[in-house]
C-alpha cells in the first residue's frame, strides 16, 4: 500500500446491507481522486449480504480494502481499520450515512492550508421524512483557530464531521474503548485535548441518517442497567480526560478541586460536560421510564441525583430551563408516584375493527419521550396490547361502550392539567407531547392545535386541509367549513380546566365541540411536524367527514369557474405583508433601488407585463404560448439572472406599473414590495405536474424567502385537479388561488397543424431523420459543485451507437443550462441538438428517454413510450413528489445494458394502465384549450375600467 495517501476512510459495517451501496457510492464518487484516499471497510461479522456488496465494490474500485472479522462492535471495527491505515489523515464514516461529494477534498485542503490536527465541519440530518440542516455548530466552524476548551466542541462527539491526523493518534496511542455507548465521545475528547491546532470548516460534510426509534436503530430503544453503566463509564472517562488536561495545561494547580474553585472557566467547562451527561441520562434513558424494570429505574435515578449534585447553580438552571416538564429536584423511580405528577392524559379508543390503526397510534404514544403522561384505553383492548408487547405501567384500562363514552369518562376523571383525544389513524412524533407541554409551560393557552401532516411524498408535509384551516382561522372564520377541514381532536391539546369551565364535552358533535372551543378559548395553531395522518392526503376528508360539513366541503373543493375579481383570488395584504423580505444589502445600494419609491407612485398602466428570468429579451415555454392570446397593451420584460442595474430597474418598473403581471418562474422582486390592490399576478410555472419537489419543499434559498416570493400570486395555473394541493403547499398560497386551467405550451400537443409544421421544419434541417424511429434523450441537469453546465452521463456512446437498431436515431436534447458538449465526437445515429426546443423534438419523436425531468408530463399526452435511464438514482439529491419509480409511466433502467435491451426490442415498448392513470392524475386539465382559458380571465379583467 502506498505511503503517500492523503486520507484513510474507515467504515465499520455490521448487517448494513440496506443502505450500504448508497453509502459506498457517496464515498467512491468524491471529487478527490480515488488514488489519493483509501477506503477501509471492516465487515464486523455480518450475517446478511453486507460482504457480498463489499466484494462487488472491491472489484470495481481499487482503493477499497476489506477486513473481515468476528463481531466485536464498532469500537473493535474502527480499531482494526486504524491498525492498517496509511493515510495522512483519518476520516471515520458510518455505513448508513451519505458523504457529500466534495467533503474529503474540502477537509484535506482545510487541514493542509491551516496545518490543523483536527478539522471540524457541519452536517445535515436525514430522516425517513426529510433532510434538515443542523446549525448548532455554526459559530464554531467559522473559526480558523478553535480553542480546545471551546465548549461548542461538546455539542457533538460525532466522528463523521471531523478529520483526524493519524500521526497524533499514534503518538498518544489513542483507540476506541470497549463500551457500547459513547465510545466515539471518549476517542474524540482524548484526541481534542491533545491537539495543538483545531480549525473549522463551514460546510456540511455528511447527511447523517437518523432513524425513528419505531423503525429501529436507536441504541436507547430499550434500556438496561448495563447500557446505563456503559454510558456512565464513558462519560467518567471523558470527564477524567478533561481534568487531566487542565492539570497538564495549568501546572499551578495541584488538584482539580483547586482549579475549579479558583478558575471559573475551568469550572464551567467541567460543568458543561456533566450537563451534557445529564441531558442524555434524562432525555434518552429516564425518558424510557415506562419500559424500565424497578431496579434499573432506581439505579438510574440514583445516578441522575448524584450528577445533579455536582452541577453549579448556573448549569442547574440551564438544565431546568431545557427540561421544564421534569421536576429535577423531585424525580421518582416509583411508577405510582410518577403517575400522580402526570401533566398530560392521552385517551385513545379502539376496537376489533380498528385494531391495526389503534396499535399504530398506541405505539407512538408509548414511544413519547415525555415521562409524565397517562394513556387511557378501553379495557377490551388489553389482550391485544399484551400480545403486541406494548403494555406499560402508564396505560390505564377503562370500561366503556363507545368512543364518546370513553372520552367523556376520561375527561370527567382526569387529574392531569392537559388532555388530548387521540384518533386511531393519527400518530405522533416522538417529541410531540414534550413540545406541546413546553408551550403550555411558557404561554397561557386554553388549547394548542398542531397541523396534521402526511408522508405521501416521502417527507412530511402538512395536509392541504390544515393549510386551509390555518388560513380560515387567521381570518377569524370559525364556520362549519373551516372546522370541517380538520374534524378531529387528535391534533388539539386541551387544558382540562378550560373544557370543564366551558362545559365542552362529547355530548356535542365534533363540529359544535370545535366551534365552542375556537369561539371561547385562547389558542395557538402551529406547524411543527408533530401529528401525522396514517393515510393518503386524499382520504383524510372521507375519514373525518360529518353530516354538517360534507356538503360544504364538496362545494369548496369542486372545480368552479373564477374571475380575477373572485374574492378567494384577491390579494391579502395581511397575509402577504407578513412574508415580505427587505432588499438584500448586496442590492440595497444599487441605483435601481432608489427609483422604487417613484415607481410605486407612478400611474398604473392598463397593460399585461410578461416578466421572466428564463431568457433574455424573449419569452419561452408557457409565456410564449400564452402571449398571442392576450389582447390590448402588453410588454415583454425578460432578463436572465444575474441582473445588472438596468435589468433590475426594468423588472421593477414592469412589476410596479402593470395591471397584470404574468410570470413562469421565481421573480425575486415580488418579495421586495407590495403591489397595489388592483394588480394581479399570474404564475404559469414552467413545469407540468409534480415530479421533483419545488417551492418551500425543494428550495435552495431560505424557506421564508421562498415563501415571500410567491405570496402575491392571485392565480397559479396547473396541469390537473390532483396537483392543486401540491402547488398550494409548495408556494404556501391559498388553495383556491391554484386552479387547474392547464399548461399553455401543452396546447401544441393537440394542434395537428402545428405538429406537421414542426416536423417539416425539423426534417428540412435534419433530413436524415425522415423515416427514422426518433428517440429523444432529455436528461435533467446535475449539480456538481454548483456547476450545472456540464453533463457526463454514464454512457459509452461508441457502444450505444453500435447497439441501436438500423432505423433508430437518438437525439440528445440538453437542459437549457447544459451548455458544455456531451458527445465525445460525431456519430451517424446519435445527434446532440440545440437548434429547436426539446418540446419541438418531442413532438416528432417516437420515444422519450429521460431521468428526473418533468418533460414526462407533457410527453405523456402524446401516448408514446417513455423510458427512464437513472444510472445515478441512489446519488441523485432531489426529493420527488412521485413515488419513484412506482408511479412512473414507464420502466426504469439503471445500466446502459438494460436500456439498450429495451431499445432493441420494440415489443417491450407497450403502454400500460399505469400510463393512462398517470395522464389522468397529473394532466387532466391539459386538453388543447389552456391558453384560451387563462387568456379569457386576463382579457376580461383588462377590459374592466
Amino acid at each position: 500500500m502506498r505511503k503517500d495517501l492523503k486520507i484513510s476512510v474507515i467504515i465499520p459495517a455490521y448487517n448494513a446491507e440496506k443502505y450500504l451501496a448508497e453509502a459506498l457510492d457517496s464515498v467512491v464518487f468524491q471529487t478527490m481522486p480515488n488514488s489519493d484516499y483509501e477506503i477501509i471497510i471492516v465487515n464486523d461479522g455480518s450475517s446478511d449480504h453486507t460482504l457480498d456488496i463489499l466484494t462487488k465494490y472491491k472489484q470495481l474500485y481499487s482503493n477499497i480494502i476489506i477486513i473481515n472479522k468476528k463481531n466485536g462492535g464498532p469500537s473493535s471495527a474502527r480499531n482494526a481499520g486504524l491498525d492498517i491505515a496509511h493515510g495522512e489523515y483519518i476520516y471515520f464514516f458510518d455505513a448508513d450515512d451519505l458523504l457529500i461529494n466534495n467533503s474529503l477534498e474540502a477537509l484535506y485542503q482545510c487541514a493542509q492550508e491551516r496545518n490543523a490536527d483536527l478539522v471540524i465541519g457541519k452536517y445535515n440530518v436525514l430522516t425517513p421524512y426529510k433532510l434538515s440542516s443542523v446549525h448548532t455548530l455554526d459559530n464554531l466552524v467559522c473559526l480558523d483557530n478553535i480553542d480546545k476548551y471551546n465548549t461548542d466542541i461538546l455539542q457533538t462527539f460525532a466522528l463523521w464531521n471531523k478529520l483526524f491526523r493519524l500521526d497524533l493518534i499514534k503518538q498518544y496511542h489513542l483507540n476506541f474503548k470497549s463500551v457500547s455507548y459513547s465510545e466515539d465521545g471518549i476517542f474524540v475528547m482524548n484526541y481534542v485535548l491533545h491537539c495543538t491546532k483545531i480549525t473549522g470548516l463551514n460546510q456540511a460534510l455528511i447527511q447523517y441518517r437518523r432513524f425513528n426509534e419505531s423503525i429501529g436503530g436507536s441504541i436507547t430503544a430499550s434500556v438496561s442497567e448495563s447500557k446505563i453503566r456503559d454510558y456512565l463509564t464513558a462519560h467518567e472517562m471523558i470527564l477524567d480526560c478533561a481534568k487531566e488536561s487542565f492539570l497538564r495545561d495549568f501546572p499551578a494547580y495541584t488538584t482539580i478541586e483547586d482549579a475549579m474553585a479558583d478558575n471559573e472557566e475551568i469550572s464551567d467547562y467541567l460543568n458543561t460536560i456533566i450537563h451534557k451527561e445529564l441531558l442524555i441520562l434524562l432525555n434518552r434513558f429516564y425518558a424510557k421510564f415506562w419500559t424500565l424494570d424497578s431496579s434499573t429505574a432506581q439505579f438510574l435515578l440514583a445516578q441522575i441525583n448524584d450528577k445533579l449534585n455536582l452541577l453549579n447553580m448556573k448549569s442547574f438552571c440551564e438544565l431546568r430551563s431545557a427540561l421544564p416538564e421534569l421536576p429535577l429536584t423531585a424525580l421518582s423511580a416509583d411508577s405510582e408516584e410518577v403517575l400522580k405528577h402526570a401533566s398530560l392524559t392521552a385517551v385513545l379508543y379502539g376496537d376489533d375493527s380498528t385494531k391495526e390503526d389503534f396499535l399504530s397510534c398506541l405505539k407512538s404514544l408509548t414511544e413519547q419521550n415525555m415521562v409524565f403522561i397517562k394513556i387511557v384505553v378501553p379495557s377490551s383492548m388489553k389482550a391485544v396490547i399484551q400480545t403486541k408487547k406494548l403494555l406499560q405501567k402508564n396505560i390505564i384500562f377503562t370500561d366503556c361502550n363507545s368512543k364518546k363514552n370513553l372520552f367523556n369518562k376520561t375527561l370527567d376523571e382526569a387529574t392531569t392539567s392537559h388532555i388530548v383525544f387521540c384518533d386511531e389513524k393519527i400518530v405522533y412524533s416522538t417529541g410531540a407531547f414534550r413540545r406541546v407541554n413546553k408551550l403550555f409551560s411558557r404561554l397561557y393557552m386554553d388549547f394548542v392545535t398542531e397541523a396534521i401532516y402526511h408522508k405521501n411524498y416521502g417527507s412530511l408535509q402538512p395536509l392541504i386541509y390544515s393549510h386551509i384551516t390555518a388560513d380560515f382561522l387567521a381570518s377569524n372564520q370559525y364556520d362549519t367549513l373551516c372546522l370541517g377541514m380538520e374534524a378531529t381532536l387528535a391534533n388539539k391539546f386541551f387544558s382540562v380546566s378550560f373544557l370543564r369551565n366551558q362545559n365542552i364535552n362529547f355530548n356535542l358533535d365534533i363540529i359544535d365541540f370545535l366551534d365552542k372551543c375556537y369561539h371561547t378559548g385562547y389558542y395557538l395553531y402551529n406547524f411543527d411536524e408533530l401529528v401525522i395522518y396514517n393515510g393518503t392526503e386524499e382520504s383524510f376528508l372521507k375519514y373525518t367527514e360529518t353530516e354538517k360539513s360534507l356538503s360544504l366541503l364538496k362545494e369548496y373543493f369542486k372545480a368552479k369557474s373564477v374571475t380575477l375579481n373572485s374574492p378567494e383570488l384577491l390579494y391579502n395584504p395581511l397575509e402577504s405583508g407578513e412574508k415580505f423580505r427587505p432588499i438584500p444589502e448586496t442590492e440595497a445600494e444599487q441605483p435601481w433601488t432608489k427609483e422604487v419609491e417613484k415607481l410605486k407612485k407612478k400611474k398604473l398602466q392598463n397593460k399585461v407585463a410578461f416578466v421572466s428570468v428564463r431568457s433574455d429579451g424573449e419569452l419561452e415555454g408557457n409565456a410564449l404560448a400564452l402571449y398571442p392570446y392576450i389582447n390590448g397593451e402588453k410588454e415583454i420584460c425578460a432578463h436572465k439572472l444575474p441582473h445588472d442595474n438596468d435589468a433590475a430597474l426594468a423588472m421593477s418598473e414592469a412589476i410596479l406599473t402593470s395591471k397584470v403581471i404574468v410570470t413562469d418562474d421565481y421573480v425575486k422582486y415580488l418579495r421586495y414590495f407590495p403591489l397595489r390592490p388592483e394588480q394581479r399576478v399570474i404564475q404559469l410555472w414552467h413545469a407540468c405536474g409534480a415530479f421533483k419537489k419545488f417551492g418551500q419543499r425543494g428550495t435552495n434559498i431560505p424557506v421564508p424567502t421562498d415563501i415571500a416570493t410567491h405570496a402575491q400570486y392571485n392565480l397559479v395555473s396547473v396541469s390537473g385537479e390532483q396537483v392543486r394541493s401540491i402547488y398550494a403547499d409548495a408556494f404556501d398560497v391559498n388553495y383556491q388561488k391554484v386552479q387547474a386551467l392547464g399548461v399553455p405550451r401543452t396546447d401544441d400537443y393537440f394542434n395537428k397543424k402545428l405538429i406537421s409544421k414542426k416536423k417539416r421544419q425539423i426534417y428540412l434541417k435534419h433530413p436524415k431523420l425522415l423515416f427514422k424511429s426518433v428517440l429523444v434523450y432529455a436528461p435533467t441537469f446535475r449539480d456538481t459543485d454548483g456547476n450545472r453546465n456540464e453533463f457526463q452521463p454514464e454512457i459509452d456512446f461508441d457502444l450505444l451507437s453500435k447497439s441501436l437498431l438500423p432505423n433508430q436515431v437518438l437525439l440528445i436534447c440538453p437542459h437549457p443550462v447544459m451548455d458544455a458538449p456531451i458527445l465525445p465526437h460525431k456519430y451517424h445515429n446519435i445527434l446532440e441538438v440545440r437548434d429547436f426546443s426539446t418540446n419541438d423534438y418531442m413532438l416528432i419523436s417516437d420515444m422519450l428517454i429521460t431521468d428526473y425531468s418533468s418533460v414526462i408530463f407533457e410527453y405523456a399526452l402524446l401516448g408514446k413510450p417513455i423510458a427512464f435511464f437513472c444510472y445515478d438514482l441512489l446519488r441523485y439529491d432531489r426529493d420527488f413528489y412521485l413515488k419513484y419509480p412506482d408511479d412512473l409511466p414507464g420502466d426504469v433502467f439503471k445500466t446502459q445494458e438494460e436500456l439498450t435491451e429495451y431499445l432493441r426490442n420494440p415489443e417491450k415498448q407497450v403502454l400500460t394502465d399505469k400510463y393512462t392513470a398517470f395522464v389522468k392524475k397529473y394532466m387532466s386539465a391539459c386538453d388543447g384549450h389552456s391558453c384560451e382559458r387563462i387568456a379569457a380571465l386576463i382579457n376580461s379583467y383588462m377590459e374592466e375600467n
